[in-house]
Formats: structure tokens, sequence, C-alpha cells
């Protein structure tokens, strides 16, 4: 076995661990913080369910307040602020569904500006090609291009200072600013134009996007730009549909926890989106 351990002696033993240490479910890493996005759904639950546990049977929309102060997730502290609004529940279903709308086209753009760079990696292509591409997914540029590679080179040559802040300006997150992204996307590619792909390894430590880093590893991997498009458009659309589903069940244990549900009750709910 990979441990170095004997395999079991029953063959249907030996199949059911390959079967376990095969599945990526198993053996995902759960972030440290509450992200809708890399999150798998029991993760999510379990937030809500702790939030019911905490409260205990009685309503306590301090909780939710003091709750909301403290999540840095986007969606799900709009949910506890309007779990403690007058709004009726219509209307609080009605305001988180344009929410959810405004979070999921924004997350949309971001892999498209991720898939751009992880192209422009792969082909060698000029980053100034890039950067005209990434910006044409804007009604009006955030940031001026001069701005950017005035950034780029900035970082590029201080790669090897002791003191340079890696995790802050080599990151790479659905979760930064669109402008903080393009900078690092267009140094990403600047770096891999000088110094080729292999300069990029050092960097994925840095790397917080499940989404772009599978586009490194596919380049990596030696697979051609047009394979790379499609696997990176079918997992952009595999990973909107399913953080949509996750805002749907917050949404619906948000109102459960609302309208005093149970802590079994909730669980009950939460059971309706797990496999």
């Amino acid at each position: 076995m990979a441990d170095g351990s004997p395999p079991p002696a029953d063959i249907n033993d030996q199949v059911d661990l390959l079967l376990a240490q095969a599945s990526t479910r198993t053996n995902q890493q759960v972030p440290s913080e509450l992200d809708l996005v890399e999150m798998p759904v029991e993760g999510v639950a379990a937030y809500w369910l702790s939030l019911r546990k905490i409260m205990g049977p009685k309503w306590n929309p301090k909780l939710l307040r003091d709750e909301t102060g403290r999540t840095i997730e986007p969606f799900i502290r709009h949910l506890l602020d309007l779990g403690v609004s007058s709004w009726p529940g219509a209307d609080v279903r009605r305001l988180a569904g344009i929410k959810g709308s405004v979070m999921i086209r924004d997350l949309q753009r971001k892999f498209v500006l991720m898939a751009i760079a992880v192209l422009g990696i792969a082909s060698n292509e000029n980053p100034q090609k890039v950067m005209v591409r990434i910006v044409s997914k804007f009604p009006i540029s955030p940031i001026f291009e001069r701005q950017v590679f005035d950034a780029a080179q900035l970082i590029l040559k201080n790669l090897g200072n002791t003191s340079f802040h890696r995790e802050r300006y080599l990151r790479v997150d659905h979760r930064i600013k669109a402008e903080a992204l393009i900078i690092t996307l267009i140094m990403y590619c600047m770096l891999v134009r000088r110094s080729g792909p292999e300069a990029l390894e050092p960097a994925r430590a840095h790397v917080h996007s499940a989404y772009f880093l599978e586009g490194l590893n596919l380049i990596r991997d030696g697979f051609e730009a047009d394979f790379i498009k499609h696997r990176l458009n079918l997992q952009k659309r595999e990973i909107l549909q399913d953080t949509e589903m996750k805002m749907e069940m917050s949404l619906e244990m948000c109102l459960a926890l609302r309208a005093d549900a149970s802590y079994e009750d909730m669980h009950r709910l939460a059971r309706s989106y797990f496999l």
C-alpha cells in the first residue's frame, strides 16, 4: 500500500480500500474559513446547524448580528443580515436571490479571467494580449493597463526579496478584488514569458483557487490549449451550479432558523441536499 502496510487479505477489502483512497471527497481539504465555493455542502450545512445548536430553543437575533460581524463569506453574511431584518420571509427570499445572482456573476467573471490567464500561459502569449482579453470582460476596465504592468513588474522584481509578502501579492483566489486578481494573473503570464512554466512551481503554494490550480496542472501535464479551454469551461459550469445549490440550501436553513425550526428538522432539511 502507499503507506508501506500490506494490503488486506480479502479481495473485497482491497477494492473497498482502493475506492476510499481514490475518492477526492474523503481526502478533500476543508477550507479554514467559510467559503461557499470551496467548502463541500456538508460543511456549509454544519455551519448552519452549529448556529441552531448555539442559539438553543429560542430565536436569538443578537447571535445572528454578532455572527454577521465575524463572517467574511459575503453571501452568508448577507443572509445573516436579512435574517434579523423586519422583512417577511418572501422578501428575504427575493433579496437573497438578487444577491446570489450578483455573486454568481462576479464568480463567473473571475473564473473567466483565470481561464484567460491559463490559456495565455499555455500558449506563451504576449501578456499585453492577455490583458486586452481580460479587460474585454468588463463594461469599463476596473484598472488602468499601465498600473497593471507597473505593479506586475514590481512584484517580479521583488520575488527574491526576503521581506516581500508573497502570500499577499502572489495570491490567486476568487475572493480577492478583481483589480488585485488581474495584476496577479498578468504577473504570472509575464513570469512564464520570461522564465518558462517551471518558474510557476514555487508560487503554487499561494494559489488558493482550485480552478486556477487545475489549469496550471493541465499545463504541467502537457495538455494542449484547446483541451485545457474545454476542460476549464466544463469545470466552471459545475462549480457555479454547485455553488448555487449551496446558496439555495443556506437560504432555506436561514429561513428555518428564523422560523425556530428544531435542530432535528434543520438536519432533515440539510439532508435533502446530500447524496
